[in-house]
């Protein structure tokens, strides 16, 4: 359900705030390159298996957005520029249109703006952000803000970025589970022994891909990367942390012991 439709939702603006299964987050690296718009110069398409088509991205910062709405469990699907809206301020009414449209496996749809953290806290783009939150969550939906602090990790990207062509590999239902039921009996198992185990690397990167096995994604993927089980329902896992109105502070997370 997007924007046009939020009349046909029921009690809205009656839910509570959102609250996702945020995994522990390490500290954000300082950017070493420019995290702004860059004025339209730097843009790309992302090619993304929950969508089944290329999402536009229109900076660095929604970029690596992508690659973390892609892998995380809890986005079911997301979409660039759902809807622009017409929204009170001020000095009268303003445009605003939200960077993505995020559809949770729980059916909850949650709007994101990805702006960096120098521009988050300047009195105007504040007030329209605080508009944009008051006015979705009215309607019901979720409004969230991401920033480089909640997206800038050059190492899980990287290992995203090598996992992600395999988030389309098949792998049969029979050694998905035989690979688990061997992590789950292993000393420390690692990425190279899987591959020994499975028979193919494409195979095991699968299989980190897909979520079926996990690891560290803040470490660097390698042959003696070790590898576990993962814990709990599966769909409720969210990889970035975010921001929430009407302050805008990034919400409560657990810290990396490793960072």
């Amino acid at each position: 359900m997007s924007i046009e439709k939020y009349g046909e939702r029921e009690n809205a603006g009656q839910c509570a705030h959102l609250r996702l299964n945020i995994m522990p987050q390490p500290k954000a690296e300082l950017a070493r390159e420019p995290v702004t718009r860059s004025r339209g110069l730097v843009r790309g398409q992302f090619p993304s298996t929950k969508t089944k088509r290329m999402v536009a991205w229109e900076s660095q910062l929604e970029q690596r957005a992508c690659f973390h709405f892609e892998f995380s469990p809890v986005v079911k699907a997301f979409r660039e520029q759902p809807q622009t809206l017409y929204l009170p301020a001020s000095k009268g009414m303003f445009r605003y249109t939200p960077d993505f449209e995020l559809i949770l496996h729980n059916g909850e749809i949650c709007y994101v703006e990805v702006k960096p953290l120098s521009k988050l806290f300047t009195p105007k783009v504040l007030e329209r952000l605080q508009a944009a939150d008051q006015f979705l969550a009215e309607k019901g939906y979720r409004f969230i803000v991401l920033t480089e602090d909640e997206l800038n990790f050059p190492t899980r990207i990287r290992n995203f970025s090598i996992l992600r062509p395999y988030l389309r590999f098949e792998i049969p239902p029979y050694i998905s589970e035989q690979a688990k039921e061997w992590v789950a009996r292993s000393n420390n198992p690692t990425f190279a022994e899987l591959s020994c185990f499975v028979g193919m690397q494409t195979t095991a990167f699968a299989l980190l891909a897909q979520l079926d096995i996990r690891f560290d994604i803040d470490q660097p993927l390698e042959n003696s990367t070790q590898l576990f089980i993962p814990i709990g329902d599966h769909h409720e896992t969210c990889f970035f942390a975010y921001r929430t109105g009407p302050d805008f502070k990034q919400c409560a997370v657990l810290s990396d012991s490793n960072a």
